[in-house]
């Protein structure tokens, strides 16, 4: 994995991936991660932490995370997996699943298959979803653009 892209915050356990990078092997790094602007992942990505997608991010396989912020345009081939809550913002597009161990946030114009939660999931806005499954309450919101 080539760590000229990554940066360690030490104290919060926090790994920075500068904005245009790639990588062309699997990511998987203890602790948190935020990603910059337009990174390609060509390969899975899993944090043990919370993770968060800035906009236009590209992952050609799954993700896996604690919890997770799925930045708007961005591109996941496969699935998205978190053991706590999960956020789709918008013209996201998951070509997989999300499965959530707690709540699911899908914010206007974005593209998921099959939505598993334990908690709640929340659509807001026109959404293309293969079928949700909530484990505790699904709530619909019109779009307030």
């Amino acid at each position: 994995m080539e760590t000229n892209f990554i940066k360690k915050h030490g104290d919060s356990e926090t790994f920075i991936i500068k904005r245009a990078s790639f990588f062309d092997t699997p990511v998987h790094l203890k602790g948190n991660l935020i990603v910059g602007n337009d990174v390609d992942f060509w390969s899975d990505l899993a944090v043990t932490g919370s993770l968060e997608l800035a906009k236009g991010v590209t992952v050609k396989g799954s993700v896996r995370a604690g919890s997770a912020i799925i930045g708007a345009h961005s591109r996941i081939s496969g699935d998205v997996t978190t053991e706590q809550n999960c956020a789709v913002l918008d013209h996201a597009i998951i070509g997989g699943n999300v499965r959530s161990g707690g709540n699911v946030m899908i914010r206007p114009n974005t593209r998921v298959g099959v939505v598993n939660a334990s908690g709640d999931i929340e659509i807001m806005g026109k959404t293309d979803v293969s079928e949700l499954h909530a484990g505790k309450k699904i709530i619909a919101r019109k779009d307030l653009q």
